[in-house]
């Protein structure tokens, strides 16, 4: 029985991957920091900025742990970059050959057309940043293991029932005023959760020794716009409204200035404009043809109408 620890478990990607893998039959062993997750056994509660120890020898790592793709630089270092030498170093120790780190669009920086793997890597926002070290940091820490094999899954725009994107979203649709920075004409792709999930498992089953990196996204790359106009008219809502960015970034600004009188935390930032002003259209051929991906959700329109199925009517 292959055997995995899953990091980042208590996540909206990771708790799929571990649903995925259990279902698979694989014996998973997961790690959260906090939240639980129901009937699954084995469960790990451990910060991983916390030196790891006593976990079971596992065959495969999946790392999916890190901090929110808005956060900055220092943020990020002492989240990601921290997380990911915790687990190589046990990992290393431990003598685990294969590992898979759940990496992003983000570290191509400003896509212009479609993104392969072979695309540079140029990130423009410190999540992009993050991602590209600590990619960089595996295959560096594990190039002296012979027959390892380490896989890069570059993992498009996740959305899902369960998922920041469409609660929030489809909540302020609802109430009737749903602001969104820029035109909307951004290219990007969209991964249904489960087919991101299910990427993990095709890299087991058939990805080769050595590094390997592979794009996660459905078949058909669209805009913001698309995305978002068809996320109001399932709901029945209105749809978004569209500003200048010039504007969205003076009221990020306003946002910021006021943190220092309120202490509150801003409701939009620089990096969060940034984040979702990036193209980052990309190519899944590769991840297709060399290990037999296929997304059960080949484009938005079926995965949005069985995403906002799952979504609370309260919401």
């Amino acid at each position: 029985m292959t055997s995995v620890l899953v990091t980042g478990a208590g996540g909206f990607i990771g708790r799929r991957v571990v649903f995925a893998a259990s279902n698979a039959g694989y014996a998973v062993t997961p790690i959260v920091r906090k939240s639980q997750l129901g009937d699954v056994r084995n469960v790990i509660q451990h910060d991983l900025r916390l030196p790891l120890c006593k976990l079971p020898a596992v065959d495969w790592i999946f790392h999916l742990a890190g901090a929110y793709a808005g956060a900055g630089d220092e943020e990020l270092r002492q989240a990601d970059l921290a997380m990911a030498h915790n687990v190589i170093h046990w990992g290393l120790a431990a003598g685990i050959k294969n590992w898979i780190f759940a990496s992003a669009a983000e570290v191509y920086g400003d896509v212009h057309g479609i993104a392969t793997e072979e695309a540079a890597t140029q990130p423009v926002i410190p999540y992009g940043r993050i991602k590209l070290m600590v990619e960089r940091l595996l295959i560096e820490k594990t190039k002296d293991i012979s027959n390892r094999r380490v896989v890069v899954l570059r993992i498009g725009e996740v959305y899902g029932s369960e998922g920041r994107l469409i609660t929030e979203l489809t909540a302020r649709l609802k109430r009737g005023f749903c602001p969104w920075p820029g035109s909307g004409h951004v290219p990007l792709s969209f991964v249904h959760v489960d087919d991101a999930a299910q990427a993990f498992l095709c890299a087991v089953q058939s990805a080769p020794a050595g590094v390997s990196v592979y794009n996660v996204a459905d078949d058909m790359p669209v805009t913001w716009q698309d995305f978002l106009r068809r996320v109001a008219h399932l709901c029945r809502a209105r749809p978004p409204v569209f500003f200048p960015k010039p504007l969205v970034y003076l009221y990020a600004l306003c946002s910021s200035l006021g943190r220092r009188t309120t202490g509150r935390e801003p409701t939009l930032t620089r990096r969060a404009i940034r984040l979702i002003t990036t193209p980052k259209a990309l190519s899944n051929t590769r991840l297709k043809h060399e290990l037999g991906f296929q997304p059960r959700s080949p484009s938005y329109s079926e995965g949005l109408e069985e995403a906002l199925r799952g979504v609370p009517h309260h919401t």
